[in-house]
């Protein structure tokens, strides 16, 4: 079910006295058309109102309006420092549209009833905004949406919508050490942060409900706060571009279905949690690029998803997922970077390719059956060199599968293997090429095996490659190649009907 959500569009349907909801396909929409001039649609009482102070922040001016009925249409403009002013409207279709210029102003709009519009610009500094709507006839009917354009530092902007269908834009914000709250309950409701510009904002959006839409356009600049919480099913947040540093992202959904998109990141020393806690949710990153970034992905449930991409130095990723059937996947290009991924459950899988660069710490730890490990290095593009990493790969449980692929058209070096398998009927697929290598391999259970890609004899080639494997269990089997001067193979075997076969050359 899709409801066009259209300024323009709502405020002719409400001039016209519509109260059906318009109805398309199954996906929401999320591209508004914003109309500034709405006033032209109300076509019962009309208010206009200017007040201008010109005393000083101790001499503003006090207003108080209320209208009660439909159709109705307030104008309200205030100029000056330290006014106060307040709009109340209750019934249907009404407009409310302020325009605040000015320092120390505080204002509130409070509409009671069923598709209505508010509309407020702020200019100027330390201003206070508030914006109540409330209707009773949830998200199948025409909703309120509400919309602030801010220009200014050190202003105050709260916007509260409550029983489901309700739309709140923040546009054009322009300024440092603004405040933003946006409280949303029931079903139905979208929040748009169009267009922030500035240093030190914080933006907390709380949506409780079914199918809530939380966007993010374009934020730019640095140490800005950003927390969305979401609670219900199938709600969605999305991140279009954020670029700057040292800002702190925070996105808590509960529920299922829910999804976190962040298409693009620009920039240094972000912070970026995201918790999700149900089934077949989603967290997905385009492309993140800057360095000294932190990332922390926690997925509670089953069949989840966590995807990122990185380019960059020195940054900490950690994917955590509890459940059954997980997916993680992380691609990187960069050096001194930390990534984790930890799975908990069956039929899981990990695939960590495309990593390149020098001294990254990689680390893969999952516990269950059935799951499935990948490390490669330098996929798809084999002239890039990966050179002095750890890699680390611990799999508890039966049936796992792991594959360590380090070969390259350049020689890659220096790098730390360990890779632990407890359980029976484990694999371990290895592929490595280079010099200085020091591999560390120990599987504990009955019919291991440590063999090459698609089965086929294991393949280590390069000088001084140091290899240790050990096995303890019954029928294990250990069946490759080494190709190396001045290295070194330690193979031991602990129990009953195992196999080793090692060239060396």
């Amino acid at each position: 079910m899709k409801i066009q959500k259209s300024l323009l569009a709502c405020a002719i349907l409400c001039a016209l006295g519509a109260s059906q909801a318009v109805v398309a396909d199954e996906s929401k929409s999320t591209d508004v058309v914003m109309k500034t001039d709405v006033m032209a649609d109300a076509l019962g009482n009309v208010i206009q109102l200017t007040q201008i102070a010109t005393g000083g922040a101790s001499q503003g001016n006090n207003v108080s309006l209320f209208q009660e009925g439909d159709v109705n249409g307030l104008a309200l403009t205030v100029e000056g420092d330290a006014n106060n002013a307040d709009v109340t409207q209750v019934g249907s279709s009404n407009i409310s549209v302020s325009n605040l210029t000015g320092e120390a102003n505080d204002l509130s709009v409070s509409q009671v009833g069923n598709e209505s519009i508010a509309e407020v610009m702020v200019t100027g500094d330390g201003n206070e905004l508030n914006i109540s709507q409330n209707e009773d006839i949830g998200y199948l009917g025409i909703t309120n949406e509400a919309q602030a354009i801010v220009e200014g530092n050190d202003n105050y902007i709260s916007i509260d919508q409550s029983e489901g269908g309700q739309w709140g834009y923040v546009k054009n914000l322009q300024g440092s050490g603004n405040d933003i709250s946006i409280l949303q309950s029931g079903e139905w409701n979208e929040t748009h942060l169009d267009v922030m510009s500035g240093d030190a904002n914080a933006v907390d959006i709380e949506q409780d409900g079914y199918w809530n839409v939380s966007r993010v356009r374009d934020l730019q600049g640095d140490n800005n706060e950003l927390e969305t919480i979401q609670d219900g099913r199938r709600n969605q947040f999305a991140l279009t571009l954020l670029m700057g540093e040292d800002n702190d992202i925070e996105i808590d959904q509960d529920g299922e279905y829910n999804t976190a998109n962040l298409d693009e990141i620009l920039g240094s020393g972000n912070d970026i949690s995201i918790d999700q806690n149900g089934d077949y949710n989603s967290a997905e990153s385009a492309l993140f690029t800057g360095d000294n970034n932190d990332v922390m992905v926690n997925q509670t449930g089953n069949e989840n998803i966590a995807t990122f991409e990185l380019i960059g130095d020195d940054n900490d990723f950690n994917l955590m997922q509890m459940g059954d059937g997980n997916d993680a996947y992380m691609g990187i290009i960069g050096s001194g970077n930390d990534l984790t991924t930890m799975q908990n459950g069956n039929f899981n899988q990990s695939h960590m390719v495309n990593f390149n660069g020098n001294d990254n710490d990689i680390l893969i730890n999952q516990s269950g059956d059935e799951n499935v490990a990948v490390v490669q290095a330098s996929y798809p593009d084999f002239s890039l060199t990966t050179d002095d990493n750890d890699i680390s790969l611990m799999q508890d449980g039966n049936m796992n599968d792991a594959v360590v692929n380090i070969s390259t058209l350049l020689d890659s070096n220096n790098n730390q293997v360990d890779i632990a398998q407890n359980g029976d009927l484990n694999a371990l697929d290895l592929l490595i090429e280079g010099s200085n290598h020091l591999i560390d391999i120990l599987q504990e259970g009955n019919e291991n095996m440590v063999v090459g890609e698609g089965g086929a004899a294991m393949l280590i080639g390069g000088d001084s490659v140091q290899l240790s494997i050990s096995q303890v269990g019954h029928g294990n089997i250990v069946e490759g190649a080494v190709i190396s001067n001045g290295g070194s193979i330690s193979i031991a075997q602990v129990g009953d009907w195992n196999t080793a076969t090692i060239v060396q050359q």
